[in-house]
C-alpha cells in the first residue's frame, strides 16, 4: 500500500494515474481515446467495449481539507454532512444575562416592547408594578397593615423581596424548549433514508441546532433565514451576523484507506466507457476508527461570539385572562394554555407554572396594629392562591393559580407606554454575545457522529477526487481475495450519478428495474445487493466469459450484454446489443 500526505497530491496522482493508464499498462497497450462521444447505438446494433479495473491503493492517506477547499464544494452536498447538534443553552443564558446587564445607553436603543420585556425579566417583588392588575389591591392591603407591598408579594412567591419573579434559568429553559424546540429546522435535520427514517429526517438533540459542514464554511451566514419564519412558525432569529466558528487556518483531516481511482463502467446509450467515483462505495472500510486520530479538526475559534443577534418573541393579538377554575389541576382554564408554543402569553404562563412548582404550600397572615387579622394569603401544593380579608378591609382578587396572576401582570406590563394589544412583538437585539461552545467537546461529538453514520459523508467523500465522468449504467469491479474473488458488474445507484457545479445530479435516477436479468422479459433477476468487498448498496452479479445478461437503462431501453474473452486479469470485454 502507498502512503501520501496531502489532499492536492492525491488529486494530482489520480490524474496522472488515469492518464498513464490510457497510454501504457502492465498487461497490454491501448491507444489514446478519441474525445468525440460516439453516436447512440441503434436498435439491433451491436458494439464491443473493454473495461479495466484500475487500482491506486492508499493507506493512512492524510486527506486535508482547508476552508478554501470546502468553500469550493457544492453547498447542497455540504448541507447534508451533519457534524453535531450544537447545544445553544450557553448562548441563550449568555444572551439573557447580557440583556439584564445592558447599559442605560444600550437600553435606549431597544424598542418599547423590548424595554418592557427587559423590565419583566428584571421584575422582583421590590420593583413590581401591580397597577392595572387584580393584584393591585395588594398595595392597599399592605398599606393598611403598615408594611411595604413587596413583603406580602415576596411571601406569596416564597422568595426574598429582591429575588426575580421568574428566575433566569426558568426563562432560558422555557425559551429553548418552547420557542427553539418548536421550530421545524431546530427539531429535525436531514440524513440518509432508511427503514427507521423513511423521510430522511432525524430528531435534533434537545436545546440544540444542527451543525453541518455548510455552517462551518459560511459561519452560519443563513442563520436568520433557517431559523426565521417556516410554515406557521414565525421564527426566533430575525438577524444574525458575525457568528464566527472557524478561523482562516481551519483544516479538517481524515486518514483514508481506499482505492483512489474510479471504477470503469458502460454508458449503454452510446456504448462508451464512463468513470464512476469509487470513494463513496468504500466508506464502510475507508477509515480505521480504532485510530483515535482517524479524524482531526484544527482552526476552530476557541471563543466563538456573535457580533449581532436579534431574538424575536411574538405576542397574541388579544389580552388573555387567567383561569377561574382549579381544573385541569395545576393549570386552570386560561386560554393562554391553548396558544402556539412560541407566543409570549404561552411562554409566560409556562414560566409561571414552573415558578409555582417551586413554591411550597403555605399561608401568611397579616395583622392590624390592634392585633386583629387584616388579611391572609394562602398557596396550596398546586399553586392555587386564595386571599381573604377581614373586618371589611378591602376586595382581594378572586382565587386563581399563581401562574394566572403572573400572566396578567406580564401582559399589562408588556404594554406599558401606550402599546396596544397586538403591537408588542419583541425584538431583542444583542451584540458581541458569547456562544459558549466547548470546541474540544464539539470536535469529539463530530468525530463520533461521523463514525456512527458513515452515510453522512458518503457524497462528501465522493468529492475528494471528483472523478465521475460520463453517465455509466453499470461498472466493473475486480475482487481479488476471498470467496468473492473474480469479476463483478455493479449496477449504479443514485449516489453514483454525476453532479453539476451546485452538487445536484445531472440526470434523474430513472431506472424502473435496476439490476441484471437472465431473460429479455426481465422476470429472472440474477443480481442482488449482497455484500461484496464491503458493498451492500449496489445490485451486482459475478460474471464469467460467455454469460449473457439483460439490462434496462434509465430511458427504458433494453440491452443484451454478452461477456467476452478476458484480455488480461484486470480487463473484461463485453458486447452490447440494443434490443428495443
Amino acid at each position: 500500500m502507498r502512503r501520501f500526505a496531502s489532499f492536492h497530491s492525491l488529486r494530482l496522482l489520480v490524474l496522472l494515474a488515469l492518464g498513464t493508464s490510457l497510454v501504457a499498462c502492465s498487461d497490454d497497450t491501448v491507444p489514446l481515446p478519441d474525445d468525440t462521444p460516439p453516436a447512440d447505438i441503434a436498435v439491433g446494433e451491436s458494439r464491443e467495449l473493454r473495461l479495466r479495473y484500475l487500482a491506486l491503493d492508499v493507506e493512512g492517506f492524510d486527506n486535508q481539507l482547508s476552508l478554501e477547499d470546502l468553500q469550493a464544494m457544492p453547498r447542497s452536498i455540504l448541507a447534508d454532512v451533519w457534524l453535531a447538534d450544537l447545544d445553544i443553552t450557553p448562548l441563550m443564558v449568555n444572551s439573557l444575562q447580557q440583556l439584564r446587564m445592558l447599559s442605560a445607553e444600550d437600553v435606549d436603543t431597544l424598542g418599547p416592547a423590548a424595554q418592557n420585556m427587559r423590565r419583566l425579566l428584571l421584575m422582583t417583588p421590590d420593583n413590581a408594578n401591580l397597577e392595572g392588575t387584580n393584584m393591585e389591591e395588594l398595595i392597599a392591603l399592605a398599606a393598611t397593615v403598615g408594611i411595604p407591598p413587596a413583603r406580602p408579594l415576596a411571601n406569596l412567591l416564597g422568595v426574598g423581596v429582591t429575588d426575580d419573579f421568574i428566575p433566569p434559568d426558568i426563562v432560558a429553559d422555557v425559551m429553548l424548549e418552547y420557542v427553539v424546540g418548536s421550530h421545524p429546522n431546530a427539531t429535525y435535520r436531514r440524513g440518509p433514508v432508511d427503514d427507521e427514517h423513511p423521510d430522511g429526517l432525524y430528531p435534533v438533540a434537545e436545546n440544540s441546532l444542527p451543525l453541518t459542514l455548510v455552517d462551518v464554511v459560511t459561519n452560519f451566514e443563513d442563520m436568520a433565514e433557517r431559523f426565521g419564519p417556516v410554515g406557521e412558525h414565525p421564527g426566533f432569529v430575525s438577524k444574525a451576523q458575525g457568528l464566527t466558528v472557524v478561523a482562516e487556518d481551519f483544516v479538517m483531516s481524515t486518514k483514508v484507506n481506499a482505492n483512489a481511482l474510479p471504477y470503469k463502467g458502460a454508458d449503454l446509450g452510446n456504448v462508451s466507457v464512463a468513470s464512476v467515483n469509487s470513494i463513496g462505495g468504500q466508506i464502510e472500510t475507508a477509515f480505521d476508527y480504532s485510530d483515535p486520530n482517524w479524524m482531526t479538526i484544527e482552526g476552530l475559534v476557541p471563543d466563538p461570539r456573535v457580533e449581532e443577534l436579534t431574538f424575536t418573541v411574538f405576542e397574541n393579538d388579544a389580552f388573555l385572562p387567567g383561569g377561574t377554575s382549579m381544573e385541569p389541576l395545576g393549570m386552570g382554564t386560561s386560554p393562554a394554555w391553548d396558544l402556539p408554543d412560541w407566543e409570549f402569553e404561552r411562554l409566560i404562563v409556562e414560566m409561571a407554572r414552573r415558578v409555582a412548582e417551586q413554591v411550597p404550600a403555605h399561608c401568611d397572615s397579616y395583622e392590624l396594629g390592634t392585633g386583629a387579622e387584616a388579611f391572609s394569603a394562602c398557596v396550596d401544593e398546586n399553586g392555587w392562591v386564595v386571599m381573604e380579608t377581614f373586618n371589611d378591609l378591602g376586595n382581594p382578587p378572586p382565587p386563581a393559580y399563581l401562574s394566572d396572576l403572573i400572566l396578567e401582570i406580564a401582559q399589562v406590563r408588556l404594554h406599558d407606554g401606550g402599546l396596544a394589544e397586538g403591537e408588542a412583538d419583541v425584538a431583542l437585539s444583542l451584540r458581541d454575545v458569547e456562544v459558549g461552545v466547548d470546541t474540544e467537546e464539539l470536535i469529539a461529538q463530530t468525530r463520533e457522529n461521523l463514525r456512527q453514520n458513515p452515510e453522512a459523508i458518503r457524497e462528501f467523500a465522493g468529492l475528494i477526487t471528483d472523478s465521475t465522468r460520463g453517465d455509466a449504467d453499470f461498472y466493473y469491479v475486480r475482487v481479488g481475495a476471498g470467496d468473492d474473488e473474480g469479476d463483478w458488474l455493479f449496477f449504479v445507484t443514485e449516489e453514483d450519478l454525476r453532479l453539476d457545479e451546485q452538487g445536484s445530479p445531472v440526470r434523474d435516477y430513472g431506472y424502473a428495474n435496476p439490476g441484471f436479468y437472465a431473460d429479455r422479459e426481465l422476470s429472472m433477476k440474477v443480481s442482488s445487493a449482497e455484500s461484496v468487498a464491503g458493498d451492500a448498496d449496489h445490485e451486482k452479479v459475478r460474471i464469467s466469459t460467455g454469460d449473457v445478461l439483460y439490462v434496462l437503462d434509465d430511458d427504458d431501453q433494453l440491452y443484451e450484454v454478452r461477456v467476452g474473452d478476458k484480455p488480461s486479469r484486470s480487463w473484461i470485454s463485453i458486447e452490447v446489443t440494443r434490443l428495443q
